[in-house]
């Protein structure tokens, strides 16, 4: 008996100890932070705070969300070995997560020239638009072509201009222009033309995952794997059968970058299970991962951040 006694202490004893692997904790991170529109009411931020806790479970065990009594603030106290930049990015990631239909390049070949056109000034060998660009997409393929970052913002005051929409077809007048993510090591981003529905709306939303995690692909890149509800995987199952059949890309857009935008080489995807990539590292992928399945929230900003070591 005592020698069964020995045994059953010691494997408590392992049991206990084994809760205990892995990195413990060595800071406190605390973080208020504040809504950017004053408009949320109760409820919403109640649900706000829930999404939070569920996106730092997954990188604290000891932690406390809770909305300030100003009603406009949210204030995140956290135990965690994880690095005080990730904390923030999580906690602050809106989640939009988006799926669009894309243009290819030569339909909308006319728009640019148009453009370009508009704002050509007295001088013939002059062309605004096309001067900035560093490489054209492919006849195909949905980037419609690549601009050095530092002139992003002056090619899409250009695609604005008064009078070049007339050049798009009307069923073409609702689409909305993207840039993609931007590439470590790279200063080019590309340009996407997405494609609205009636309603001016992406094809497919977030709000239809269920699941998500991290996952490898066959090249051992990380990725994120997401897993939708019965009517997303409805309308995923429809939309990629389309892209399949009329040979259009599908963008993957989280927070209005463009990540990626793969097309369909095997017919419609059944089942609502899909893979996100994006040169992801495997931090990147679990962070994006538990941002989806946890929702989406509003843009706010950090006002205060205190990062203690613990002793």
């Amino acid at each position: 008996m005592t020698f069964l006694k020995g045994i059953l202490v010691s494997l408590l004893s392992i049991s206990v100890s084994s809760c205990n692997f892995g990195p413990q904790p060595d800071k406190v991170i605390k973080i208020t932070l504040e809504f950017d529109s004053n408009q949320q009411s109760d409820i919403e931020t109640n649900a706000i705070v829930e999404v939070l806790k569920k996106r730092i479970s997954k990188v604290s065990r000891d932690f406390n969300v809770e909305k300030v009594t100003n009603g406009h603030q949210i204030a995140i106290n956290l135990k965690t070995h994880h690095d005080s930049e990730r904390i923030k990015n999580l906690v602050t990631n809106q989640g939009r997560l988006d799926f669009y239909e894309t243009y290819q390049m030569e339909e909308m070949m006319s728009f640019m020239m148009n453009v370009n056109d508009i704002l050509k000034k007295d001088k013939e060998d002059e062309n605004p638009l096309f001067d900035l660009v560093k490489s054209q997409g492919y006849e195909g393929g949905s980037v419609l072509f690549n601009v050095s970052e530092k002139d992003t913002a002056l090619v899409r005051t250009y695609l604005s201009v008064k009078g070049a929409e007339s050049s798009l077809p009307a069923q073409r007048r609702f689409v909305k222009f993207l840039w993609g993510r931007k590439e470590k090591g790279i200063e080019e981003l590309p340009l996407y033309a997405l494609k609205l529905n009636k309603q001016v709306k992406p094809a497919l939303t977030g709000k239809v995952i269920n699941q998500a995690r991290q996952e490898f692909d066959q090249l051992a890149r990380p990725t994120v794997t997401i897993v939708m509800n019965e009517e997303g995987a409805r309308v995923w199952e429809d939309l990629t059968g389309r892209a399949f059949q009329e040979r259009f890309q599908i963008a993957i857009v989280i927070n209005d970058l463009v990540y990626s935008a793969p097309g369909v080489m095997s017919g419609p995807i059944i089942g609502g299970m899909s893979q996100i990539t994006g040169n992801f590292t495997v931090e990147e992928a679990q962070d994006f991962a538990a941002v989806l399945e946890s929702g989406s929230i509003p843009m706010m900003t950090v006002v205060n951040m205190d990062v203690e070591k613990l002793k």
